[in-house]
């Protein structure tokens, strides 16, 4: 597979795992860790709250979240003690600035609610019960909601990541 197949792999991959088990951090995170073969089940628990803009607050994407958690498993430094000017600390950065600033042309925001401004006209407070009622009402996980975002936010985040390795 060259590399915009395996980019389209993980993208298609995320997107199914959104569509189907929707959290949209870990859908991205998984999705790269299951294609590049990188992280383990324990990185991909700690994405969990990340979805709905971290804690169902509606700020930062998950799905953004998710992809900088990818960069930082490839690139990231291993221990504390290692300084903020390492070569693994600064590539993580590197990357995911890159990264940050790429979604947010492609969405217009890294917010959550603002992207659910975009897809649905409204955004919705995800904390209570009748908002996510109505969020779903509206096709939230359906074809054009949240899996679309995740497919580009994984499809991204693994371009970056291949670039870097390659």
């Amino acid at each position: 597979m060259n590399i915009e197949e395996v980019i389209k792999k993980i993208g298609d991959l995320a997107y199914y795992y959104e569509f189907t088990y929707h959290g949209c951090s870990q859908c991205v995170l998984k999705a790269i860790q299951d294609s590049l073969n990188i992280g383990d089940s324990l990185t991909f628990k700690a994405a969990t709250a990340f979805a709905g803009g971290v804690a169902r607050a509606g700020e930062v994407c998950g799905s953004l979240i998710g992809g900088i958690m990818a960069i930082s498993l490839v690139h990231g430094r291993d221990r504390l003690e290692e300084s903020t000017v390492s070569s693994g600390y600064l590539k993580t950065m590197e990357l995911s600035i890159r990264l940050y600033e790429e979604f947010r042309e492609e969405f217009g925001s890294v917010k959550c609610h603002d992207i659910q401004r975009k897809l649905f006209g409204r955004s919705f407070n995800l904390r209570v019960e009748e908002d996510r009622r109505k969020f779903m009402e509206v096709g939230a996980h359906g074809p054009l909601g949240c899996p679309q975002v995740v497919r580009k936010a994984a499809m991204l985040t693994a371009k970056i990541i291949l670039e870097s390795i390659h």
